[in-house]
């Protein structure tokens, strides 16, 4: 090889390192985008709700309006809120919309399966992985308590009982084992999912 040829390949692998290294740039810019857009939806929607639920009188079961923010899909003109999820030891606190689909996850966790209300039942919700989501559910343990306030104000109580991961193939494994309430997630490259699993407190057991 000519000292020009090796000279030319050197240029060549510099280009593409310097190209490589620009689309990672620009794809965790973007990463970062989407999530700052979650964020502030989950936000403005959970300020709407609360100012929802703090007037005296509400029509329960009524869809909770919120402004969509200009740059978002009309799609997201009005929310369908079943409650609120309240994660004291990750301090988070997330309204839930009441359907599912790969759009609204954009804005906030969703039932996935299950009963939701103020009397939920083998609940399955689920959350993209942005850190002020469920991005942080894999620093849970069993003990940890959270709660689930629906829109006519009932709460109910939670302990984690364990945290399941499986692989992204293993859907029939969701329904498995005992327990009330499952908050999904999956990791940063969607191979696998993590089941956080937890029992309803009753009363007399706080």
């Amino acid at each position: 090889m000519t000292h020009d040829t090796s000279h030319r390949m050197g240029l060549i692998f510099i280009l593409l390192g310097a190209a490589a290294l620009t689309a990672a740039a620009l794809l965790a810019g973007r990463n970062l985008l989407v999530e700052h857009r979650a964020e502030r939806n989950a936000s403005q929607l959970l300020a709407q709700v609360e100012q929802w639920s703090a007037q005296p009188e509400q029509v329960i079961d009524q869809a909770v309006l919120a402004e969509a923010p200009e740059d978002s899909p009309t799609i997201w003109d009005s929310y369908d809120v079943d409650g609120v999820l309240s994660i004291p030891s990750l301090g988070l606190k997330l309204p839930v919309l009441s359907q599912y689909t790969e759009d609204l996850l954009k804005v906030s966790p969703c039932i996935y399966q299950g009963l939701g209300g103020s009397q939920p039942q083998r609940l399955v919700i689920a959350g993209h992985n942005y850190r002020s989501h469920f991005g942080s559910l894999n620093q849970l343990a069993p003990g940890d308590e959270i709660t689930y306030r629906s829109l006519d104000k009932t709460e109910t109580f939670f302990r984690v009982t364990q945290l399941v991961e499986i692989g992204a193939e293993d859907a029939v494994l969701l329904e498995e084992g005992q327990w009330d309430l499952t908050l999904l997630t999956c990791n940063l490259d969607m191979s696998r999912r993590l089941l956080v699993r937890c029992g309803m407190i009753v009363p007399d057991s706080q």
